[in-house]
């Protein structure tokens, strides 16, 4: 056997036998990672000058003391959960989809063009005909990336950063043009009824839509993906080493395609539930930047798509707690932004030790 094909039956090895133990491992380093994080930003709190117990009943209370408080934080959950299960999702594929803005927007354009359409049918043909659009239009959007990383060799990077521009101005133009409500508003029309995601439960002004168990849905079909199939193995045995992959027949430009249009689509349903399930119209710099939080979701969650839950959960409650963190504790909520850095941190250090194993 040549050194390729001893290389590939190593790597498979390598996949096959961590299979059993990854979901666990991953997310017992992620929730680590993730105390280490906490604990070290109280630890800043305390030094200059604040009470770090003051500070962590403030955090828990902001993010879930109240039903309204729980919902925002279940709310901002949502977005970031796919986000970063779209860039776990590529990252098993040895891809770097920075390109989670651009397939959000992508996805909102389409949930609000299709959504905002009186089609005069009934919510079970109208709301998936909407989620379908906004899956292919995010897909679309991540599988140009792929497409012209696999046909041409330019970088995911360079492609994805110039997509995530255009679609942030495309939804610019057209929340003042072929979508607008109007010729004095800078958003689009309103999603009609029919077209919006039921509300689980609601705490006003927040809805909590069942977008929730897409969410959950899609982590548990990545999973079942990445690990339960021939595709996966394929997938993250091109993440390792696609040189070594393509000696023995698996097509990594193919494996590059197929993984951005997935992580594409993943993001573009993100998109979907903004649209139909919390904001019910589409305006200009909807998203505070969830396409680009879930880069940090992913690496926090170690790429794994069951880990990346309780990742995005952390985020979901910074997000939703910040603000309390400065009024009620005198804590400035640059705090959080610190918290995230130290994660994000923390996970470089792991896997640099790791690699030198």
């Amino acid at each position: 056997m040549d050194d390729s094909g001893e290389v590939v039956n190593g790597i498979l090895a390598k996949i096959l036998r961590g299979d059993r133990n990854d979901s666990i491992r991953a997310i017992g380093e992620s929730l680590a990672i993730l105390s280490i994080a906490i604990g070290v930003g109280l630890a800043i709190v305390g030094l200059s000058g604040g009470s770090p117990i003051a500070a962590l009943q403030t955090l828990a209370y902001g993010a879930f003391g109240t039903s309204l408080n729980l919902s925002g934080t279940i709310v901002k959950t949502v977005p970031l959960l796919l986000t970063g299960l779209s860039v776990a999702f590529a990252f098993r594929a040895g891809l770097f989809n920075i390109g989670g803005e651009g397939q959000l927007y992508a996805g909102a354009i389409g949930a609000a063009w299709v959504g905002s359409m009186d089609l005069g049918v009934s919510p079970w043909i109208h709301l998936p005909l909407t989620l379908l659009v906004a899956a292919v239009l995010g897909a679309c959007w991540g599988g140009i990336a792929g497409w012209v990383k696999a046909r041409r060799g330019v970088h995911e990077v360079i492609n994805t950063i110039m997509l995530n521009y255009i679609a942030i101005y495309a939804v610019d133009y057209l929340v003042r043009g072929p979508l607008s409500a109007g010729s004095h508003t800078t958003r689009s029309r309103d999603v009609v009824p029919e077209a919006h995601l039921p509300v689980l439960w609601e705490t006003p002004p927040i809805g909590v839509s069942v977008g929730v168990f897409l969410a959950f849905g899609l982590c548990l079909a990545c999973y079942w993906i990445l690990f339960r199939t021939s595709f996966g193995i394929d997938l993250r045995t091109v993440g390792q080493n696609a040189d070594a992959a393509e000696t023995v027949g698996i097509s990594s430009g193919r494996v590059f395609i197929i993984a951005m249009l997935v992580s594409g689509a993943i993001t573009g349903i993100a998109g979907f539930i903004e649209i139909t399930g919390v904001h019910h119209t589409l305006y200009a710099q909807f998203s505070p930047g969830y396409g680009f939080d879930g880069i940090a979701v992913a690496l926090l969650g170690r790429s794994h798509p069951v880990a990346v839950v309780p990742a995005a959960l952390l985020f979901g409650a910074l997000r939703t707690a910040d603000r309390w963190l400065q009024l009620s504790a005198g804590v400035p909520k640059d705090i959080v932004i610190i918290i995230q850095a130290i994660a994000i941190l923390a996970v470089g250090l792991q896997s640099a030790r790791a690699s030198r194993r």
